[in-house]
């Protein structure tokens, strides 16, 4: 049994390893250039792009947020749904763009820097993880990979919203956790991930109840706690168009996931128009409910058994979000991806372009036949677009599985 046992431990950890044993296979300049072309992807296609309908609505509230102030903002504007410090960096873009045409893509260029920034802080926070696992080559060529990766260089360099800058946030705040036991500056990192979108609260249960000691998870809470004060004035000053713009945002119904199913009759955005009326009405109203449940049990099940260290609850935690979402955006896609690349590179490869052509397709079924490139969303995704989507879905949860039943290492008490 225990010849069997350690062989099993033997597979797991060459699953786990396999892909980065590839980079020893190539020079250091090699892997080198591939994180340059990825990086200068990005930018080319931010160059050439506008981008999707994000684009034009973070335009207009920069105009807004000029005009009229933050608070107004959000009481004018139901549309603006996310914390203050995107609104101020709107703004900011808006201001230096200097009232251009939003044809003249300025705008999304100098607002597009900060995702692609993301994604190079992604690119070096995997080769510092790596390289304390399997050493410097190693590490360059799992990073050249994420620099490489469809789904994250189009959302990056094309989509034009902010979702990479807090996914690389969070994975920071992880690596600092598990990685360098700095549980305030993780909470100060995963503190300045809230202020960009509030998704990453979903994290707040299950890493504080990982730390196996209270004054770590108290130092984490610390950390957090200065992030609090961006949000004071909105709740403050407006809190009712704060709370039902940015806490109640439950994005938007489209063919992804269970919706796929729900929708597939349906032309348009009214959940009431489905043929399956009263389940689409019944599970966007509950979902929200349903994920929030599921995470905090998931956050107990990994205190208990102790079998997973925490890149992986992240991900499983980002996982049960994308799985069971009643609205979607196709940037949504990234939630896992770079968090996916410090576990197991080889699959996370594979979702990283699987969910690369889902969303290109997309952008292409929605492109204006302008230049720059503008997608614009009339409706719900195409059914043939749709399926590629479920493909990824499907590979998403299939990942879940394989993390929960082969954990990377258990992680020490």
């Amino acid at each position: 049994m225990k010849q069997q046992s350690r062989s099993g431990e033997k597979r797991r950890e060459k699953l786990d390893y396999e892909y980065a044993d590839v980079g020893n296979r190539r020079p250091v300049g090699f892997w080198i250039g591939l994180i340059v072309l990825g990086v200068a992807a990005r930018l080319a296609i931010s160059a050439v792009s506008l981008g999707t309908n994000d684009a034009a609505a973070w335009l207009r509230f920069g105009h807004e947020i000029n005009a009229d102030g933050l608070m107004k903002t959000y009481e004018k504007d139901s549309e603006f749904n996310h914390p203050p410090l995107p609104g101020y960096w709107a703004a900011l873009a808006a201001r230096i763009a200097d009232d251009r045409a939003f044809q003249d893509s300025l705008f999304t260029n100098i607002f597009k820097l900060a995702p692609i920034l993301a994604d190079c802080a992604g690119i070096y926070l995997l080769w510092r993880i790596w390289r304390r696992r399997r050493g410097g080559t190693a590490a360059l060529a799992i990073a050249a990979a994420f620099s490489c990766s469809l789904d994250a260089t189009l959302v990056s360099g094309y989509h034009c919203n902010t979702d990479s800058v807090y996914v690389a946030l969070c994975l920071l705040s992880i690596y600092l956790l598990q990685d360098c036991d700095r549980p305030f500056w993780s909470g100060f990192a995963l503190g300045a991930a809230i202020n960009i979108k509030l998704i990453p609260v979903l994290l707040i249960p299950p890493l504080l109840l990982s730390c196996r000691r209270w004054p770590q998870a108290l130092r984490m809470v610390v950390g957090m706690a200065p992030w609090t004060l961006p949000f004071v004035p909105a709740l403050v000053l407006a809190r009712h168009s704060f709370v039902e713009n940015v806490v109640r945002y439950n994005s938007v119904l489209d063919r992804w996931g269970l919706n796929f199913f729900l929708l597939w009759g349906q032309a348009g955005y009214d959940p009431g128009a489905a043929a399956s009326r009263w389940v689409n009405l019944y599970y966007f109203k509950v979902a929200r409910a349903l994920i929030i449940a599921l995470i905090l049990i998931w956050a107990v099940v990994a205190r208990v058994r102790n079998r997973w260290d925490r890149y992986e609850i992240a991900l499983v935690t980002f996982a049960i979000f994308l799985v069971f979402a009643p609205g979607f955006g196709v940037q949504y896609t990234v939630l896992v991806g770079l968090l996916l690349f410090a576990i197991r590179p080889a699959l996370a490869t594979a979702y990283a372009w699987i969910s690369g052509v889902f969303i290109a397709t997309a952008y292409f079924v929605f492109w204006t036949g302008t230049w720059p490139a503008f997608s614009h969303w009339r409706t719900l995704l195409p059914p043939p677009v749709a399926v590629v989507g479920l493909l990824a879905w499907l590979m998403l949860i299939a990942i879940v599985v394989t993390v929960l039943l082969n954990p990377r290492a258990r992680p020490s008490p």
